[in-house]
C-alpha cells in the first residue's frame, strides 16, 4: 500500500530546518517556514534565573561549542552565546545566538497560518518546578496562544496545561505501551509524538481507542519513503529534521 505524498499539512519541521541550519534557533525556525513548513518544533531549557530560552540540550557543549549547562547561567548571559552547532555545521552559523521563547511570538505574529510545537523539557523540573514552567511560558505564549500546542514527554506537565486551560496540548511518549496510561488520558492530549520506530509493526493505528481524539505524530523521519509508510499506517503527521527535502520528495 502505498502512502500519500508528504505535504505540509503532516509535515513537522524539528528543531526548524535543522538539517541545514543549526536547530532551535530563529534562523531555523524561519528558514523552515520560508521552505513551506505549517508546523515547527522547538524546545524551551531554563536559565539559572528560571527564564525560558529555546534550546534543547542542558548542556552548552554540543550546540554552543562551550563548556557549562544551561541552567548554571543567568539568560541575559546565555542569550550573547552562539547556537551553531560548530561539530556539525563548522563556524558557518558562529554569528547565530541563543533565542529567548520571546522570539517565538514575533515568528508566529508574521506567520499567522504556522502551529508551533513547544517542547517543555523534563530536566527543567527539578531546577524551576511544574507550576513555574507552565506559568512562564504561558505568559509570554499567550498572544499566540492559538498557534502553539504544549508538550512534554512529562504527563504532569501536560495534565497541568490542560488543567490551566491552554488550548492546545500534546505529549511524546517514551514507550508505545505508554499510550494507555490514565496519566495520558487525564492530559486529554490532541497530538501524541512517538518515535516512529516505536510503533509496533503489526499494531492497526485505527483500532487504537487512545487515538480517536489524538493526531498521533511520528519523529524521526528521515526521508519521504519513510514518510509515505507511515502516513499509509494511519500516522496522522511526520516529524523531520528535513522539512524542505520531505517537501521536495527527497
Amino acid at each position: 500500500m502505498h502512502g500519500a505524498k508528504p505535504v505540509a499539512e503532516n509535515l513537522v519541521a524539528h528543531r526548524g530546518y535543522q538539517a541545514n541550519y543549526p536547530e532551535n534557533t530563529q534562523l531555523s525556525l524561519t528558514k523552515a517556514i520560508e521552505a513551506g513548513a505549517r508546523y515547527i518544533e522547538l524546545d524551551v531549557q531554563f536559565s539559572r534565573d528560571q527564564l525560558p530560552i529555546i534550546y534543547h540540550d542542558a548542556s552548552l557543549q554540543r550546540v554552543s561549542g562551550c563548556s557549562g549547562a544551561v541552567k548554571r547561567l543567568e539568560r541575559q548571559q546565555l542569550l550573547t552565546y552562539p547556537a551553531y552547532e560548530p561539530a556539525r555545521l563548522g563556524d558557518l552559523y558562529v554569528a547565530e545566538k541563543i533565542a529567548p521563547l520571546e522570539a517565538l511570538v514575533g515568528i508566529l505574529r508574521d506567520n499567522p497560518l504556522v502551529t508551533a510545537f513547544v517542547e517543555l523539557k523534563e530536566g527543567s523540573i527539578k531546577h524551576c518546578g511544574r507550576e513555574h514552567i507552565i506559568d512562564s511560558v504561558q505568559k509570554i505564549l499567550k498572544s499566540v496562544a492559538a498557534q502553539t500546542v504544549l508538550i512534554s514527554f512529562d504527563c504532569q506537565l501536560a495534565i497541568a496545561a490542560r488543567e490551566s486551560n491552554w488550548p492546545h496540548v500534546g505529549l511524546v511518549l517514551k514507550r508505545w505501551r505508554d499510550l494507555a496510561a490514565q496519566d495520558v488520558a487525564k492530559a486529554q492530549p490532541e497530538y501524541i509524538f512517538v518515535n516512529h520506530r516505536l510503533i509496533p509493526s503489526r499494531v492497526d493505528l485505527s483500532a487504537c481507542d487512545e487515538l480517536k481524539d489524538a493526531s498521533l505524530v511520528a519523529y524521526e523521519v528521515g526521508n519521504s519513503a519513510l514518510a509515505e509508510r507511515l502516513l499509509a499506517r494511519g500516522v496522522t503527521m511526520v516529524e523531520s529534521f528535513d522539512i524542505g527535502g520531505l517537501l521536495a520528495g527527497k
